[in-house]
């Protein structure tokens, strides 16, 4: 495998230096051994004498090796010969003569270049010859596609999505030969097949091109003659000759980010301090948003991306790690890392297996590059830690409901979010209400904002309970959340509301911190200090305090002041329905509640 490495690595560096710490980053990685440098040469040397029939050479350049392939055959080489025929062809509005070279040039490859081969670095090297190769064979597909050959592409065309199952330009070729071949349930079954993989595997829905086209199948309009976004229009003057693209040209195209807010309100101050950290230079910069469910992490992460996305023209990322999920596990690093690359261009056959390989494929990938990459609910610090991107140019975005222990990571700002300020929440639920109601006064509003504590995800859905229902006068809603027992369940949404939001919140509490919370909840008032939540508990005075400083840290108590501590009014009626012993919610509208369980002796 060593000089196999070797190899290929002087092959995609064809007539130019590669330095032997190149050579040994792709053999070994970041762990070495002593006598790597020695092992290099002792490879080279065996290789030349491999090489020498074929008039291949190798000669030493300063610190490495350069290799001459004289006029030995490569297919590479060859294939490059052909697209630059078919380009000329493509100009001269030869069509048939261009699919004839294209398929030339695609029949010298048995598959991915270098497949089998497990180097990072060298993967990283070539995954631009391979992307020449796919995008060959989809203009050749287009090609060939309009000039109705429908049936005879299937096969080509399953076995390529097989491969690559989350290239949409391919899967959407495949559709649509499927569909003007009369499979019409087939082609349905595949779009809907790739639109959950999208969904589950990249947390995206169908791109444009493959939405055309299931349009198209749903108009039943089998008289279109060419696939409007698939096919190219014939060149009218020859295009260059193929050359690789580089990495960055890549992923200059990838833009995962959730679409803006049109209801983002407030946040001014926070707003402000991002955009100077995210526009200031300086080296693996990431700025951290801590704060409860529902507090609107996400909505602020997402929308300060939209404002910097111009300054990272290499790419936007966007991932969820579910760190706070209900009936979700928080993502690995291994299954992180995965969804990453191939949000940054990588197909998942070009993913090493080991996560010891991902993390620097991932860090070549955003090495020397301005990339902005949003990781969103974050469980903790140690999930973090391999996803930041190396670049000096790259932003981190990360949001979290835990107050991360950040040491290792060195963040270059760290925010707490609190619930908005009253003016901003009556402007957010007056927006979310819109025209099916008189525009109300703030003090009309003022009950409700009081009853959802301020927080976004509660005043919104509030908004969303009124406009639903527009008999209603705002003051029959605040009526009705003015009932502790029903608030929760009047501001349920489709997504679950702040019960299925603080369920995510409570499931990750260990046994101690879950039995202290339902004491809190069941308790009078809404306001403790040590003294009297060691009472409650019958636990030591300086246990129980480090149990409610986890419960700070975990944004389920707020701390006003040191050494004591207060329940957002929702998290209490929260863990008031919490307190029997079986841990039933009173809502009974959980969709993830886990058993509560006793508190440590």
């Amino acid at each position: 495998m060593k000089h196999q490495i070797v190899l290929g690595s002087l092959l995609t560096t064809e007539s130019r230096r590669t330095s032997i710490g190149r050579l040994i980053d792709a053999v070994w990685g970041t762990a070495p051994p002593s006598t790597a440098g020695k092992q290099i040469r002792n490879a080279v040397s065996d290789l030349r004498h491999i090489l020498a029939p074929s008039g291949a050479v190798i000669t030493p350049v300063a610190d490495g090796y350069q290799l001459d392939i004289g006029e030995a055959l490569l297919d590479l080489r060859e294939f490059h010969r052909h697209l630059a025929r078919a380009r000329t062809h493509l100009g001269q509005q030869r069509p048939a003569d261009a699919i004839a070279e294209f398929r030339a040039a695609l029949s010298l490859w048995t598959g991915p270049m270098l497949s089998g081969i497990d180097s990072a670095v060298l993967r990283e090297q070539i995954v631009g010859v391979n992307e020449v190769r796919l995008s060959v064979a989809e203009e050749c597909i287009d090609l060939e596609l309009a000039r109705d050959r429908h049936k005879s592409l299937i096969s080509e065309l399953a076995a390529w999505v097989a491969e690559y199952p989350l290239r949409e330009r391919m899967v959407a070729q495949y559709v649509l030969a499927l569909h003007r071949s009369g499979a019409r349930a087939r082609a349905f079954g595949v779009f809907e097949q790739t639109r959950r993989r999208l969904a589950d595997q990249l947390g995206l829905g169908p791109g444009p091109e493959l939405l055309e086209i299931h349009q198209l199948m749903l108009r039943e309009d089998a008289d279109a003659a060419t696939p409007v976004a698939l096919t190219q229009p014939v060149q009218a003057t020859p295009a260059p000759a193929a050359t690789v693209p580089a990495v960055a040209d890549q992923a200059s195209a990838m833009d995962s980010l959730p679409s803006g807010i049109g209801h983002f309100v407030g946040r001014a101050a926070e707003i402000k301090a991002l955009l100077s950290d995210g526009t200031r230079p300086g080296p693996q910069r990431v700025l951290f948003l801590d704060g409860m469910g529902g507090v609107g992490k996400t909505a602020l992460a997402v929308h300060v991306a939209h404002r910097l996305a111009d300054q990272y023209p290499d790419g936007r990322l966007f991932l969820d790690l579910q760190g706070h999920t209900c009936d979700r596990d928080p993502l690995s690093h291994r299954a992180a890392l995965r969804r990453l690359l191939m949000l940054s261009g990588l197909q998942e056959s070009e993913l090493p297996s080991s996560v010891d390989a991902l993390i620097p494929l991932w860090r070549s990938r955003t090495s020397g590059r301005r990339m902005l990459v949003v990781l969103d609910n974050a469980a903790d610090a140690e999930q973090i830690g391999p996803l930041l991107s190396a670049g000096e140019g790259c932003l981190t975005l990360v949001t979290s409901r835990r107050r991360l222990t950040m040491t290792a990571l060195s963040p270059t700002r760290v925010l707490s979010l609190d619930p908005l300020p009253r003016e901003e929440g009556y402007e957010l639920f007056c927006r979310l209400l819109g025209d099916r109601h008189p525009k109300p006064g703030p003090g009309t509003v003022g009950g409700i904002l009081e009853h959802c504590g301020d927080l976004p995800l509660a005043v919104s859905a509030a908004a969303a309970r009124l406009r639903r229902r527009p008999s209603w006068p705002v003051e029959h809603l605040a009526e009705r959340l003015a009932d502790p027992v029903l608030r929760l369940g009047e501001l349920q949404t489709e997504h679950g509301g702040l019960i299925a939001c603080f369920d995510a919140s409570y499931r990750q509490l260990n046994a101690t911190q879950q039995e202290l919370l339902r004491m809190l909840g069941a308790a009078e008032g809404d306001r403790t200090d040590v003294g009297a939540a060691a009472a409650l508990a019958g636990m030591a005075p300086f246990a129980v305090e480090q149990v409610l400083e986890e419960l700070v840290d975990e944004h389920l108590l707020l701390q006003p002041e040191p050494g004591r501590y207060r329940l957002h009014p929702l998290v209490k009626i929260y863990c008031a329905q919490l307190s029997d012993p079986d841990g039933a919610s009173g809502t009974g509208l959980s969709p993830c509640r886990v058993p509560a369980q006793p508190l440590a002796a």
